[in-house]
């Protein structure tokens, strides 16, 4: 029987954390001073099961390479506590809450969650295709943030601020997926496996993971001009020491930093901006 426990580590909730301060981000402009909390509330669920669904599908996919990576032995799937069909069942049930909560939600939302599928499903096969595949994932996870604004308002905006938050967000992913590989890359090379790291030597792929961030910032940037406040220019300082602070710790031959620079500066990165956009439309 698989536990509560196992499920939550199996999807990594925790890396929500990532994701939904932008979701959000978009639902809080969408909504202005106004807040609809049933329709945050669905936001929140069909976030949550859709990266859930995600997770699970790269599980699965994954499974045939991760019991050969010593990384990733203590995997429900690997270690055998979980099985393909409970993981594929498991799969079954978030799509279909991902669906309803879609439709409760609006038809406009409805009408392109499978677009949202569509990029989950494909994802895990990014890595056989193409070194870019951080670029791909980035974006997948960044669509989150017209999501949001379409979830409360369903219609299109022709303002560019959200179009400049997807951006920000999509590339932020990327470039912290380039780093969180680096411990697999003797595994993925030997796997043809495809990332930024195993196609280029890792100082390079570094570089890249830097320059993907330096356009991540300027889009943060240039989102100054629509929140013109102390709370955003605060912010707008502490995302970039926290981005310069994950790439400054780095060293490629000590896991330990890879995991502080993943989880360490980027988790606080999400919610400080949704924090700040919150106050700079509210006071």
């Amino acid at each position: 029987m698989v536990t509560f426990r196992e499920i939550v580590d199996y999807i990594k909730l925790e890396h929500t954390v990532f994701d939904l301060p932008f979701v959000f981000s978009g639902a809080v402009i969408a909504s202005g001073t106004h807040y609809d909390w049933f329709k945050f509330l669905m936001i929140l669920v069909a976030t949550t099961t859709a990266r859930a669904a995600a997770m699970s599908i790269n599980r699965i996919e994954g499974k045939k390479y991760d019991v050969t990576n010593p990384r990733k032995r203590e995997w429900s799937l690997v270690r055998g506590s979980m099985s393909t069909s409970t993981a594929l069942l498991l799969t079954a049930v978030f799509v279909v809450i991902f669906e309803v909560s879609a439709y409760l939600l609006n038809t406009l939302v409805l009408m392109l969650s499978p677009v949202v599928l569509f990029l989950f499903v494909t994802d895990p096969f990014m890595k056989k295709v193409t070194r870019w595949r951080h670029i791909y994932m980035g974006t997948t996870i960044g669509v989150g943030v017209l999501a949001g604004y379409l979830a409360v308002t369903p219609v299109f905006p022709t303002d560019p601020q959200i179009y400049l938050i997807f951006i920000a967000s999509s590339l932020w992913i990327a470039g912290f997926d380039m780093i969180y590989v680096i411990p697999d890359i003797e595994f993925d090379r030997k796997n043809n496996l495809k990332t930024v790291m195993t196609e280029y030597p890792v100082k390079t792929g570094l570089r890249i993971s830097v320059a993907t961030h330096v356009v991540t910032f300027a889009a943060l940037a240039l989102l100054i001009f629509y929140f013109s406040t102390i709370y955003y220019a605060v912010a707008l300082a502490i995302i970039l020491a926290l981005i310069i602070y994950q790439h400054y710790i780095i060293n490629p031959d000590d896991p330990r930093t890879i995991r502080m620079s993943f989880l360490g500066a980027n988790s606080f990165i999400g919610i400080i901006f949704l924090a700040s956009i919150v106050l700079s439309l509210n006071f």
